[in-house]
């Protein structure tokens, strides 16, 4: 709920929206503008702007959607945290929850909340990471103090067991790049990116490129990844 005159903070938190859909942008700004500790400084529809945003006059908090257009949301976090260490990145995006959390997190987000949460959820979460706290899905909370407990990886499904530039490929290749266009895309050679492939298909149990199209085709279908 918004907060009552009585209990505003003397300072807003300064907040800058990253989102490549302007309707999303727009809202957020609305929504932001009815809660008294708020105040949004800037926004930025793709990875470009949103550096130039940051490296000008970064805000406390950025809310970012993890896919700005082409480009790959986990190197920009890694980038951006570079870029302004004291910056609380939340994550809010519509990627798979139980794909995507831990991964932003170890990347150097504050917090990962879902484009089906609450708008409530979403400011509880810039106004906990403003504050230096962290604020991961419940199910991944419980995930990651299961594997702290047992000193194993607890995570399941197709794409557990891929690194991050791994994961980069898959998403790719069920999208039906070529090899050359997703060597460029992530700024790696032809023969990078094959050895990502032969690697995602030995860990996949696949033995063709076409089961490995399929396979992250389906991927991508069953996670609304994109």
């Amino acid at each position: 709920m918004p907060l009552t005159i009585g209990t505003c903070p003397p300072e807003r938190i300064k907040v800058v929206i990253a989102d490549d859909c302007p309707a999303m942008r727009e809202g957020l700004a609305h929504l932001l503008a009815d809660e008294c500790d708020f105040a949004m400084v800037n926004s930025a529809a793709t990875a470009v702007e949103l550096r130039s945003v940051i490296a000008r006059q970064p805000p406390q908090v950025l809310v970012m959607d993890l896919m700005l257009g082409d480009a790959d949301g986990l190197v920009l976090l890694k980038d951006l945290v570079v870029l302004a260490p004291k910056l609380a990145i939340v994550v809010f995006t519509q990627q798979p929850v139980d794909v995507y959390a831990e991964r932003c997190l170890r990347a150097g987000a504050r917090a990962f909340v879902a484009k089906r949460d609450s708008v409530h959820a979403l400011f509880q979460a810039i106004r906990e990471a403003a504050a230096g706290g962290i604020v991961m899905p419940p199910g991944i909370t419980n995930r990651l103090m299961g594997a702290a407990v047992n000193g194993d990886q607890t995570a399941t499904g197709v794409a557990a067991s891929l690194t991050n530039r791994e994961l980069q490929v898959f998403r790719l290749v069920g999208q039906v790049q070529p090899t050359r266009l997703i060597a460029q895309k992530l700024g790696v050679s032809v023969k990078t990116v094959e050895t990502h492939r032969e690697n995602i298909k030995n860990k996949l149990d696949l033995d063709s490129h076409a089961e490995l199209v399929a396979r992250a085709a389906q991927w991508l279908r069953e996670n609304g990844d994109s």
